[in-house]
């Protein structure tokens, strides 16, 4: 319920002062299932004056999000462009770590407002295979889809970085094993990325190999000068 009523107050504050709020969320997952990632939610120069006109500092309510960030993450002022907002970080060193810090998050009112945009998210690991997935929340309801011009009030991002071969989705040309997921806010959606590091444990081992036999070799031929 508390959700509910913090999430009316963001979207009417957006929509009476014609601004737009960006939500984006980094996650980068080694081959150990460690890993590191970033969450910001940014404003527009309307959405900055409108806060200041009200009697707020240029980040509005996102403050509260700052004074009530937990021991352990990091969090400052962040500006993007024209943009600006708030920027939180943390990294972990399994699974089970990153899945406690998201659920430090959504025991607080304010902090849980970071992570509104999901549903739901979760990182698997099987042999080679590493996996991140999960499902968009629909945001907007019913009423607000008849507004003129909502879908401008909010766009959301979703980015993942993999170890290995990105398995799926099976998209071509993926750049540093990444990949960018739109969130709306006007639809339920899911997401998925999945990679297979095999490939990647084989080169190594042929590499180590190859690099024994070369040793192996200079060895024995310097060791033939020697005689």
């Amino acid at each position: 319920m508390k959700k509910s009523k913090n999430l009316l107050i963001v979207f009417l504050f957006l929509f009476f002062s014609a601004c737009e709020a960006t939500w984006t969320m980094e996650i980068e997952l080694n081959d150990d299932n460690s890993g590191d990632y970033r969450i910001a939610i940014l404003l527009d120069q309307e959405a900055q004056l409108y806060a200041v006109e009200t009697g707020q500092t240029s980040i509005g309510g996102l403050n509260a999000i700052l004074t009530a960030m937990p021991d352990g993450f990091g969090s400052t002022i962040y500006e993007d462009n024209d943009k600006l907002g708030i920027l939180i970080r943390n990294n972990f060193q399994n699974i089970e770590e990153f899945e406690n810090q998201l659920e430090i998050l959504r025991e607080n009112e304010n902090t849980e407002l970071l992570l509104l945009p999901l549903s739901n998210i979760s990182i698997s690991s099987d042999g080679n295979k590493r996996s991140i997935s999960g499902s968009f929340a629909k945001i907007l309801n019913g009423a607000d889809e008849e507004i003129e011009g909502i879908e401008n009030i909010y766009s959301g991002s979703l980015s993942i970085q993999l170890p290995g071969r990105v398995t799926e989705p099976k998209i071509e040309n993926i750049v540093d094993n990444k990949i960018i997921f739109q969130h709306s806010g006007l639809l339920e959606q899911t997401f998925l990325m999945s990679s297979n590091t095999q490939e990647l444990t084989q080169v190594y081992v042929v590499g180590l190999l190859f690099s024994l036999l070369l040793l192996g070799y200079i060895i024995a031929r310097q060791r033939n000068r020697n005689k």
